[in-house]
């Protein structure tokens, strides 16, 4: 699979300038993002393309995500707290989760990528968010997924309410979601935020 940087956000260009939708431009980004992960983790991709891509995807994303966004009115005014667990750096789908989520109205509470559970459960307890949302796109994070969760919960056992957990990634699946002990789960940010609006109400 080639990269072509140029080329690639010229045609996003010249898409838009034809009236195409902005969101089903970053669906079809989204998912070379996806093709490119499951290349890295298969060794036909090594980091250097894997961060070649993000680069392009990055760029793309800085011109379709306020079209898609521009129209949208703040709905929310409550909290989530997001990260992308220890050992993933993959940071896109959670950006792009951020943004959307702001869009809202959500105040969004980022914690970066590569966040260690112990990190997490802190931000937690000291920012009191109305969701939690965990990014993993690598299934070797699936264990720090849980790790991570079975911790939030032990530290937030006194809560009156129970705290909702969203997961997010192209490997997570129902089975993923049980294993790690979320409320939901996502595999784009999209979705995820219907996930968000579903578990709050």
């Amino acid at each position: 699979m080639a990269m072509d940087q140029r080329g690639s956000l010229s045609a996003i260009r010249e898409r838009l300038a034809a009236g195409e939708d902005p969101r089903g431009l970053m669906e079809e980004c989204r998912a070379g993002m996806e093709q490119v992960g499951k290349m890295y983790e298969s060794g036909e991709y090594f980091v250097s393309a894997l961060i070649m891509a993000g680069e392009i995807f990055r760029q793309a994303a800085d011109m379709l995500l306020p079209l898609m966004t521009a129209v949208e009115q703040p709905q929310d005014t409550r909290k989530v707290v997001i990260a992308t667990v220890r050992g993933d750096i993959h940071d896109i789908g959670k950006n792009i989760a951020v943004t959307l989520l702001e869009a809202r109205g959500f105040t969004v509470v980022d914690l970066g990528v590569d966040a260690a559970p112990e990190s997490i459960a802190d931000a937690v307890i000291a920012e009191r968010p109305d969701v939690l949302g965990l990014s993993c796109l690598l299934t070797t994070g699936f264990e720090t997924l849980r790790e991570t969760i079975a911790l939030v919960r032990e530290r937030t056992l006194d809560w009156e309410q129970r705290l909702p957990v969203v997961i997010g990634g192209t490997a997570i699946d129902q089975h993923t979601a049980e294993y790690a002990g979320a409320d939901g789960w996502c595999t784009d940010a999209a979705d995820g935020i219907a996930v968000v609006h579903s578990l709050l109400g």
